[in-house]
């Protein structure tokens, strides 16, 4: 048998017990003696005296006892056998709970896995939100209940706890559909935090889910072993080992042998275009059924099927993915959103059936050319190749517009209107330049350098130096090579390249960009937070850029004239440039495609009105959210942290120009896999603490409910039966005792002689 208190602070109260004796002592002090004539001739006899003195010991011990009792049922203390106790094994889990009172956190996968059918008709969460409904029910006053959303992030759908049980029944009626993946050991330790409160001497933690080994995350045995230690904390602190139960609703058998094809999270090249460029799209369907499968597919545009795009895919071996990509383009200015469905019959869960991606049509875009050698001659000056390839002789709607400034001459103003500044061979850039630089990546420009045989590398690197807070993203180091003997010193690596801008210039056996050679060029040194996202065939950095504030900032090795090598002369040199410029226009692509928790942040250009403080979110399942508007610096911005699931995300955006801005969150891929956790994960899960795998609902309920012998039981109320004992035992004694007193004053003392 163990014993344990469920509020051990009003151990404190058991400092009461003394105030009887202490009230005692005192009044003894303040007793008075008066001689008066006649008494002292009266004694009060020996035996009388004994008498009395043994009665007021038991009437104050009887007070303290008293008041012992009532301090000790303030504890709420509870008993129970040794295998109830125990942490693990069918003992454990076995014994009823009886009539105590207890705390309960009600966690319910929120997965999109749940949605699908059970044998009668009913999705798996309608099972479960019956289930927990019913449970519900059976509690009693005294118990208190908590209920969690388990999704990509934990949502509380009650909490903290409630007494009221009706206020349970409603959340369960507002539980949200199921949709994206769910993190159950997330879940598991939120519910624990929420019982750290709880007052009852009982606490278990429920888990409704549908068995998807997934959800479990049972490859991560980490994970599970915080938990564990966060139980084992909470139970030794507290003195009552809190358990955890997981109940599985499992949909129709069958189930597991129908076909499930997803598609993945879609890759573009760019989230940036100007209006009718084309765009590609790729991505791939995976089968995730027990059989080969073919699926139609479609690309959509802003909800519609763009037409002509419908295509068959497949057969997809099992387990297998087939590639995907399509091409299109987008003739209106604005935020728009891209998505790739799956078309037909509806396989075994339809979340997974769709992708999107939030992308920004602009006019054409507005890069500055900052040119640090400047030429007579044409095709001489450091940039004149550059902008010969962003804007074509002959082109009547460029998608880049161009201007050009010399690097003595550059200054702030120079910037405004801007999205990308282009800094060729400038020697060096003074203090008031820098901070112009500075401003334009806090404003969400993008920066490229691409230094020459006019850069002052000491200057260049004091830029990067500055605590990280400098816009290069790399220190120069040693030249390699020489600007003017013009000889091969390496070509870039398109194997190398990073990113999906970048990629499609490593397509084929030979591509084109492997052929430019590099007469010279800086090792570059990337700073702690940039990463070389191209490669030079040595295996030196060729570019190498960073997120730098709201901006995006990239440096290459060398410059991008005809001095520094082939390069722009090179067939892929045109496109290559193109979507550099537009990779770092677009460091705004990153804040609208997030994951799930993530926060969407949606640049407002122009800035509303001041009292705009709120704008209206349309969530994927069609209710409505708020997305705030902040502002700093003249710039404003609208924020929004509730993007917890999958799917597309529309914000309202305010007048005059109105419209929508559109932002994705993108779902986990493996959440299409609807494999249930096996034997060997449950008991890698459950071993060594109080958890347990039930697959019976109706069997849990009985556990948890059901009285028996081997239940904790509280006996705090008999404490209060003894208190209300006492109480009413020493009224009669003070009766008794004043009576006995006032009879025994005058009672003579057999031991002495009548005088």
């Amino acid at each position: 048998m163990s014993w344990g208190l469920a509020q051990t602070g009003m151990l404190a109260g058991l400092a009461g017990v003394a105030i009887p004796l202490v009230i005692h002592l005192l009044n003894q002090r303040r007793t008075t003696v008066v001689d008066w004539g006649a008494m002292q001739f009266l004694e009060l006899g020996r035996r009388a005296r004994r008498k009395f003195q043994l009665s007021e010991m038991l009437l104050t011990a009887g007070r303290m006892t008293l008041l012992g009792l009532v301090a000790l049922a303030m504890t709420r203390p509870f008993w129970m056998p040794a295998e109830a106790a125990s942490p693990a094994g069918g003992g454990a889990f076995d014994a009823g709970l009886g009539g105590v009172r207890r705390d309960v956190v009600l966690v319910i996968d929120g997965s999109g896995s749940m949605s699908r059918r059970a044998a009668d008709g009913a999705s798996v969460r309608d099972a479960a939100l019956r289930w927990a409904k019913r449970f519900t029910e059976s509690l009693g006053p005294g118990d208190s209940v908590a209920i969690l959303g388990a999704r990509d992030r934990v949502t509380p759908l009650l909490a903290p706890a409630s007494y009221d049980l009706v206020k349970a029944r409603a959340a369960l009626d507002s539980v949200p559909a199921a949709r994206g993946a769910s993190d159950l050991a997330a879940a598991v330790a939120e519910a624990l935090r929420l019982l750290d409160v709880g007052a009852n001497p009982v606490r278990d933690v429920v888990v409704l889910g549908d068995g998807q080994a997934f959800a479990w995350r049972s490859d991560e045995p980490s994970r599970w072993e915080v938990v564990r230690a966060l139980q084992r904390e909470q139970a030794r602190r507290a003195g009552i080992p809190t358990r955890i139960w997981a109940l599985n609703f499992d949909a129709d058998p069958a189930d597991a042998g129908l076909p499930n094809c997803a598609v993945a999270p879609l890759r573009l090249a760019r989230g940036l275009i100007t209006p009718e460029q084309p765009i590609a799209i790729t991505t791939s369907v995976a089968n995730a059924g027990p059989r080969p499968l073919a699926r139609a597919a479609e690309l959509r545009l802003d909800g519609r099927p763009v037409p002509g795009t419908s295509r068959v895919v497949g057969p997809i071996p099992p387990g297998a993915s087939a590639p995907l990509a399509f091409k299109t383009s987008v003739a209106a200015l604005g935020s728009h959103v891209v998505s790739v469905r799956l078309t037909g019959p509806p396989d075994a869960l339809a979340d997974d059936d769709e992708a999107a991606r939030a992308i920004e049509v602009t006019a054409a875009l507005p890069v500055l050319l900052v040119d640090g050698e400047p030429g007579a001659e044409p095709l001489s000056s450091e940039t004149d190749f550059v902008r010969a390839a962003l804007a074509p002789t002959g082109a009547e709607t460029p998608s880049i517009r161009a201007r050009v400034v010399k690097s003595d001459s550059f200054k702030a103003d120079d910037l405004a209107g801007r999205r990308v500044v282009v800094l060729a061979n400038v020697r060096r850039v003074d203090a008031n330049q820098a901070a112009a630089l500075d401003a334009f990546l806090d404003q969400g420009g993008g920066i490229l350098t691409a230094p020459g045989d006019q850069t002052d590398v000491e200057a260049a690197n004091a830029l990067c130096d500055r605590d990280g807070a400098g816009f290069m993203p790399a220190r120069l180091g040693d030249l390699k090579g020489d600007f003017a003997r013009r000889q091969t010193n390496a070509h870039p690596s398109p194997s190398s390249f990073v990113g999906a801008w970048a990629s499609v210039f490593a397509q084929g056996d030979d591509p084109p960009l492997a052929a430019a050679d590099l007469f010279a060029y800086r090792v570059l040194k990337p700073a702690a937070d940039a990463a070389a996202t191209a490669r030079l065939d040595n295996g030196d950095p060729w570019l190498v850029e960073r997120p730098s504030r709201s901006g995006r900032a990239a440096i290459l090795a060398g410059p991008i004239d005809a001095e520094g090598g082939t390069l722009p002369v090179n067939p892929d040199f045109v496109p290559w440039i193109h979507e550099l410029l537009f990779h770092l226009a677009d460091a705004a692509s990153a804040a609208r495609s997030v994951q799930p928790g993530e926060p969407v942040v949606i640049d407002l250009d122009p800035a509303p009105a001041a009292e705009v403080a709120r704008l209206t979110v349309t969530m994927p399942d069609g209710t409505t959210s708020a997305a705030r508007v902040e502002r700093a610096g003249g710039k404003a911005r609208a924020l929004f942290d509730g993007a917890g699931e999958p799917g597309v995300y529309r914000i309202q955006l305010p007048g005059p120009a109105g419209g929508f801005a559109y932002a994705t969150v993108d779902a986990d891929p493996r959440e299409s896999n609807l494999a249930p956790i096996d034997a060997e994960a449950r008991a890698a899960i459950a071993r060594d603490w109080p958890f347990a795998f039930e697959p019976n609902p109706g069997r849990l309920a009985g556990r948890l409910l059901a009285g028996g012998p081997g239940g904790r039981r509280e006996i705090w109320r008999y404490l209060v039966l003894a208190a209300l004992c006492g109480l009413c035992l020493e009224v009669w004694l003070t009766r008794r005792l004043v009576q006995a007193r006032g009879s025994d004053d005058l009672a003579p003392d057999p031991g002495r002689a009548d005088g």
